[in-house]
């Protein structure tokens, strides 16, 4: 009977250990997974800024070629009136 108890004993030290593993684990998943949708935000606030970086851009890229369209009328223009 005592070499039962010892036994169990021992299971529940075991087990112990076990579960203070398991919750350890557990906590570290947790933080892993807070700074991971941490990041995951930053990364959609980064995508919105590049999407609106690169309107700006094409905008900016439109309106030089219509300017540079019209300069080659231009000059065509004078081209063909000389």
């Amino acid at each position: 009977m005592q070499a039962a108890i010892k036994q169990l004993q021992e299971t529940a030290i075991v087990m112990a250990g076990i579960q203070a593993r398991q919750a350890e684990a557990i906590k570290d998943h947790a933080e892993w997974l807070q700074a991971h949708d941490r990041a995951m935000l930053e990364l959609d606030a980064r995508l919105v800024r590049h999407e609106r970086n690169l309107d700006r851009i094409e905008l900016g890229l439109a309106e030089a070629t219509d300017k540079l369209n019209a300069l080659i009328d231009i000059v065509d223009r004078r081209n063909k009136n000389l």
